[in-house]
């Protein structure tokens, strides 16, 4: 049987099926002129690109010769120091995996208070996160990730370029330098034959979700790959709508190629600005052509929400999220234009176990000069009972905030 996913819409869309030899994708018609542009209802259909609109707009660009130069340095720097550090991270991995799966997070310093706060709230809920395994990017970020009691690879060969500072905006170009972080370590740990979870530093726990995947009666057990759905159902990350910032991987040859594969492909990220496009682009193929079994964790299921149901469009199930009456396995606070707005949506949730003494320094700034020991900054920095702030009425809160400001103009109170 083959299977065609068209979408719910009312577009006046044909599907048409033609007797031809075999073909694993599916072609996009559009009435459009010779030398492109957008729909014109006068001319004949022709083959466009997948993600074309009617105004002749592109959703998929093909890299420049200048990205594709940049990924070869990038590569030729990945490649002639591999077998080095793989040797120096495998010992590191092999200490910290639990049933074989490992946790695996990256994070540069000035994205340092969210992973403090990963940490800081895990702890004070009781969650283990002894098999989390950081890749930090600069000197600052391992000091504190050591010191937060977190296990550490800092890959200087691979990492050293890469800035410090943090995101001001999704795509700028902090963001998508770290992108590269984000596929080299998820790579070389796959690599070394283990299970992982990856995840970005602006997750908060409610319960260990390594539960869900290694839950033998779990209805979805048996897949290779399991993605929050982001949300954003558009064509751009058609057909997955998978999350890049939280999801988790069986080892196997399926995924070993895969990951290996989104390696090679960087240059789509830097033509895009976006790690998830691109690896949504080659999930797609490797899913068709090798049987790769890919699940996408809805939306619409309790268990792993994110930024779609904080901002847009789940009030009642965010209020039975802050009043307890929902606990998920997780909160991503994606779709927030900033860590600075991310910080306060966690604060208002109830979630911000971080002390304010501690965001934004170093841990020698926190602890003075010396030596440390890890997990020392844990009574320095952490809460027992959440930071609650409210800054925005119409954003969801822990307590009601109806005395703040909105920040989307003409929004109601959230309570």
């Amino acid at each position: 049987m083959h299977v065609v996913t068209v979408p719910n819409k009312n577009d006046r869309m044909c599907t048409a099926v033609v007797q031809n030899f075999e073909n694993w994708h599916v072609q996009k018609w559009m009435r459009q002129g010779a030398t492109g542009g957008g729909l014109v209802p006068t001319e004949p259909l022709r083959v466009v690109n997948r993600g074309m609109n009617n105004k002749g707009g592109r959703a998929f660009k093909v890299p420049s010769e200048d990205n594709i130069r940049k990924h070869w340095k990038t590569l030729e720097t990945f490649f002639s120091n591999f077998d080095v550090v793989v040797a120096k991270l495998k010992p590191i991995a092999e200490k910290v995996a639990i049933k074989n799966t490992v946790i695996v997070m990256t994070c540069n310093m000035g994205q340092s208070e969210l992973l403090m706060n990963f940490v800081c709230n895990a702890k004070a809920k009781g969650l283990d996160v002894s098999n989390v395994l950081v890749f930090p990017t600069d000197q600052e970020t391992k000091d504190l990730a050591e010191g937060l009691g977190l296990a550490t690879f800092h890959d200087e060969m691979n990492f050293g370029a890469l800035p410090k500072g943090e995101a001001k905006h999704y795509g700028d170009r902090a963001f998508v330098a770290m992108m590269f972080a984000k596929v080299v370590c998820v790579q070389m740990i796959n690599f070394l034959g283990y299970d992982l979870l990856f995840q970005d530093v602006d997750v908060v726990w409610y319960k260990n979700p390594l539960e869900y995947f290694h839950d033998p009666t779990n209805e979805f057990h048996g897949f290779d790959m399991y993605f929050q759905d982001d949300g954003a159902h558009t064509i751009r990350y058609a057909p997955y709508s998978a999350n890049s910032g939280f999801y988790y991987i069986r080892n196997n040859p399926e995924t070993k190629y895969f990951l290996t594969s989104l390696l090679y492909a960087g240059d789509l990220i830097l033509t895009s600005n976006s790690h998830q496009q691109a690896l949504i682009q080659v999930m797609t193929e490797h899913a068709s052509q090798f049987g790769m079994k890919v699940k996408v964790l809805s939306r619409d299921m309790d268990e792993f929400p994110g930024g779609w149901h904080y901002n847009r469009h789940k009030k009642d199930f965010m209020k039975s999220v802050a009043k307890g009456e929902i606990v998920p396995y997780i909160f991503h606070m994606s779709w927030t234009t900033n860590k600075v707005n991310k910080v306060k949506y966690f604060k208002q949730m109830g979630e911000w176990y971080t002390g304010d003494q501690c965001v934004q320094h170093t841990q020698d700034e926190i602890l003075g000069d010396g030596v440390h020991e890890s997990g020392e900054l844990i009574n320095s920095c952490c809460l027992a009972k959440p930071n609650i702030v409210c800054f925005y009425r119409d954003k969801p809160s822990k307590i009601p905030c109806t005395d703040s400001p909105p920040i989307d103009n003409g929004k109601p109170s959230f309570w």
